[in-house]
């Protein structure tokens, strides 16, 4: 299913961590409707930095988020994950400092409708997510360790 002008289902039903538990994952149409604004946001990320992005985790249902949660990972109980909102992601591009990427979404975060970006220059991935009306968070765009 094209979900948006780069990205099929299966591109944002995905986790590095746990793929068996990701080839699971059926997303409800609300959460599908999440999920297509969220590739528009993926979109511009790629039309802006091709090849594009590599997302690394993508929707999770409350099975793989507590997984993720129980290995350590930064998961929330509430994540946007859950809901389609969310995905951790990498530039394409090995040679693009994921910084340069980061620094981008900052500086046009109302024109691409990024809710969240939390870069982890540790770990090499952004979190980012599109907002999300059934459960309304405080904006943040921050850097991690």
């Amino acid at each position: 299913m094209k979900l948006s002008r780069h990205f099929v289902l299966g591109d944002v039903l995905i986790d590095g961590t746990f793929p068996d538990l990701a080839q699971l994952l059926e997303p409800s149409k609300k959460e599908l409707d999440s999920l297509r604004r969220l590739c528009e946001l993926l979109d511009a990320l790629a039309d802006q930095f091709p090849p594009g992005v590599e997302v690394l985790s993508g929707f999770r249902d409350k099975r793989l988020n507590d997984a993720c949660r129980q290995v350590g990972l930064p998961a929330s109980k509430d994540s946007q994950h859950l809901y389609g909102c969310a995905a951790d992601i990498k530039p394409k591009d090995k040679e693009l400092d994921p910084e340069i990427m980061y620094e981008w979404m900052k500086s046009c975060a109302e024109q691409i409708h990024l809710h969240e970006a939390v870069f982890y220059p540790m770990k090499g991935f952004i979190h980012v997510a599109v907002d999300n009306p059934e459960l309304p968070t405080p904006k943040r765009i921050l850097m991690r360790t």
